[in-house]
Order: C-alpha cells, then structure tokens, then sequence
C-alpha cells in the first residue's frame, strides 16, 4: 500500500475530516505525510490554540497531540476503507520524554505516530513523537483502544 492508495486529497490536507470531533476540540490542523503504520499531522501553535496560556501551549498537550494523530490515522484507514470515522480512547502515555516545558506560539509542530501493534481486537500502540524543525521535542508510546461499537462501549462502561 502506498500514499495514494489511501485516497486522500492532494496533502497537506485538514486533519478535521479524519477527527471523530470537531473544533475546538480537533487540535491538529493538517495530515502533511501519510503511509502504511505512519502519519505525520501538523500543529502551528498561536494565542488562540486551545488550551494556550501565557507562556504557549503546555507540553502535556502535546499527548493530545499524538492521540489526535492516532485518530486521524484511523480516520484516514476507515475512510480509505469506506467506513466512518470512529471514536476511539486513549488508554495510556509511557515513556514519555520532554525537552521542553510548553510549546512556544509560531512554532510549527510536526506530530508522528508510528503503529507498532493494531491487532483487530481495537487495542493498538504506536510510537510518538512532536518535532520541531526535524528536532524531537517529545516523545511517547501511546496506547489506544478503538471499541466495534463505541456508543455501547460508553453505555456500558460510563
């Protein structure tokens, strides 16, 4: 499988359409690179990103960030797949690394998920990392949990 085998527009391309939420809540703004286990969104930091403070965005966003990612990974295979975008969970963040303390406004983000397990039991792991300028500003192994039926899932686990 290739790039174009997922049929995606001309990338870059809006992250929200492969999101299972919508704004303000869809925190990465575009799918910049896709491929077979990997995709790679984008997030530029300025005063109106949600959850900014005064000193930019804090950088325990940046696990949102990488779940996010996962999510359009998933929307992107469920939509090549002609399925619908689900939600899904994010189960845990290990090993997570941080270089810095927040994330500076006019940085331009670049978000990595790299599949490392995605059995078809919905629980799947990927390596992460946020880079800046090609430089890892954090990294983490995140693990997801994608339910058949996410609205029963709730129902029976709220």
């Amino acid at each position: 499988m290739t790039q174009s085998d997922f049929n995606l527009p001309l990338l870059p391309c809006a992250a929200e359409a492969y999101l299972p939420h919508d704004a303000p809540m869809a925190l990465v703004d575009q799918i910049v690179d896709v491929e077979p286990g990997r995709l790679m969104a984008r997030v530029d930091i300025h005063p109106d990103c949600q959850f900014a403070d005064a000193d930019g965005v804090p950088v325990w966003v940046g696990i949102e960030y990488m779940a996010q990612t996962i999510a359009a990974y998933g929307g992107v295979l469920a939509t090549t797949q002609g399925q619908p975008v689900k939600i899904g969970f994010l189960v845990s963040a290990r090993r997570v690394q941080c270089a810095v303390d927040a994330f500076g406004f006019g940085d331009v983000l670049d978000v990595e998920a790299r599949e490392i397990n995605m059995p078809d039991d919905g629980l799947a792991t990927f390596d992460c990392q946020v880079l800046r300028d090609g430089q890892s500003l954090m990294s983490a192994r995140i693990n997801v949990y994608q339910p058949a039926d996410p609205l029963r899932y709730l129902q029976e686990n709220a």
